[in-house]
C-alpha cells in the first residue's frame, strides 16, 4: 500500500522541460556552442553539479564560463514562467485526490530551490506539500537515489512504502535505487526496455495515475 507520494516537477507537474532545452540551445548559440540535444538529453533529471560536469565534458576545452551561461538560462527561463506556468493536465485533480486520501506529498526536483518554490507558488500547489527536497540539499543527483531517499525521510515514510512519479530516465534509475514504487509518466524521454524493467507502471498522463492508486 501505498504511504507517501513524490513528485519531480519539470516534466512532470509542469510541461518546462521544453522550454528549458529550447533556453539553453537559443542561449548556447550566443556562445558559439550547441547544448543541443545530447546535452539537453544527458542531463534531464540531474542537479546542477552533474550538468555542469556534463557541459565541462562536452564544451570544457572552450573556455566557456558555465555559471555566467547557467545564470543567463535562469534569467530567461523565470521571465517565460512568470508569463504562464504551464501546468500539466490532470496535475490539480491527482493533488486533490491524494490530499482527500490523506497520503503526505514531497517534490523531489533536481532544480534549484528557488525555482521550484517560485514555480510551485505560481501554480497555486505549494500547501499541498509536507516536503520539498532539491537538487541543491543533496550531494548527488538523480540517477543517484539520494533526493527520493531525503524526501522519503523528510514525509515520514519508508521509500518502499512511498510511490514516485516521475518522467525522465535519470529519475526513474534513482527511484529504482531507492527501493521506491514508481509510475513513469513519459515527457520527452520515451521508456526503453531498460526503464520497463525499473519502474512500476507507466501512465500516459497525471489523470490515470490518479486510477492506478489503488492498485499499487
Amino acid at each position: 500500500m501505498v504511504e507517501g507520494v513524490i513528485l519531480d516537477m519539470d516534466g512532470l507537474m509542469f510541461d518546462t522541460e521544453r522550454l528549458w532545452d529550447e533556453v539553453w540551445e537559443d542561449t548556447g548559440r550566443t556562445y558559439g556552442i550547441d547544448a543541443g540535444k545530447e546535452f539537453n538529453k544527458r542531463t534531464r533529471g540531474t542537479n546542477e553539479a552533474g550538468a555542469r560536469e556534463v557541459f565541462l565534458e562536452l564544451f570544457g576545452a572552450g573556455g566557456i564560463d558555465y555559471e555566467e551561461l547557467q545564470e543567463r538560462c535562469f534569467a530567461r527561463l523565470e521571465e517565460e514562467l512568470e508569463r504562464h506556468i504551464p501546468v500539466k493536465p490532470g496535475l490539480y485533480e491527482l493533488l486533490d485526490a491524494l490530499k482527500g486520501r490523506d497520503i503526505p506529498m514531497a517534490v523531489a526536483s533536481s532544480t534549484h530551490r528557488k525555482m521550484v518554490l517560485r514555480n510551485l507558488e505560481l501554480a497555486g500547489i505549494t500547501s499541498y506539500f509536507a516536503a520539498i527536497i532539491t537538487g541543491d540539499m543533496v550531494k548527488s543527483g538523480k540517477p543517484a537515489p539520494d533526493i527520493f531517499l531525503a524526501a522519503a525521510k523528510a514525509i515520514g515514510r519508508e521509500p518502499e512504502r512511498c510511490l514516485v512519479l516521475e518522467d525522465s530516465s535519470n529519475g526513474i534509475r534513482a527511484a529504482a535505487a531507492a527501493g521506491c514504487l514508481s509510475v513513469m509518466v513519459p515527457d520527452l524521454d520515451p521508456p526503453t526496455p531498460e526503464l520497463a524493467r525499473l519502474y512500476t507502471v507507466r501512465a500516459d498522463s497525471l489523470k490515470q495515475v490518479i486510477d492506478l492508486l489503488d492498485a499499487l
